[in-house]
């Protein structure tokens, strides 16, 4: 289906969530804020249901996520995780929301080795949940692992696309110095 209207929205209706490089979670507000922001569980009067937002977040961590540290709740503030745990949890709000695919933009940038494993499990568990993900990223070996298909971009033009099982992992270093040497992959 071609989209002609584009708002989070319209994205949200048709099963599309993003998780953006800067996470978009509010660094001072607990978890439990942060999964539902912008579609908070309320009564028919319009109040928060806290207790019922709290006890899904809960399940959330554990079941969606795999948090399991005694110290972290619900009630946890944001800025007190790690990188990899902060992906982890706008992750899996997009995940709570039955999101069909999920667009990470850079999900690795910036982060430390162990952190980097932490979100690309996060990913193998999108795609074990049967759900489509694009992993935006400029480095292959961060998504090499986890993807399907590959499509080159360079400078916002396609310029290659292959099935995992048509290109191991150093042909794709090599067609990407290609393009960054040339800007054709061939």
């Amino acid at each position: 289906e071609e989209i002609t209207y584009h708002s989070v929205e319209r994205a949200r209706e048709l099963g599309i969530e993003t998780v953006y490089q800067e996470r978009a979670l509010g660094e001072q507000q607990a978890l439990w804020r942060n999964i539902f922001m912008g579609r908070e569980m309320t009564t028919g009067l319009g109040f928060l249901q806290v207790k019922k937002a709290k006890k899904e977040t809960e399940k959330i961590l554990k079941e969606v996520i795999g948090f399991t540290a005694a110290g972290l709740t619900p009630d946890s503030v944001v800025k007190g995780l790690s990188g990899g745990e902060k992906q982890g949890v706008a992750i899996a709000r997009a995940l709570h929301f039955e999101a069909e695919l999920i667009i990470l933009d850079e999900p690795t940038m910036a982060l430390s080795l162990s952190e980097t494993k932490k979100v690309l499990n996060f990913v193998k568990g999108i795609k074990e949940q049967g759900r489509s993900c694009i992993f935006i990223t400029h480095n292959i070996y961060h998504v090499y692992p986890a993807a399907d298909r590959f499509v080159v971009l360079d400078r916002g033009r396609t310029v290659g696309e292959f099935e995992k099982k048509d290109v191991s992992l150093e042909e794709l270093v090599n067609k990407l110095y290609l393009v960054a040497r040339t800007g054709e992959i061939s």
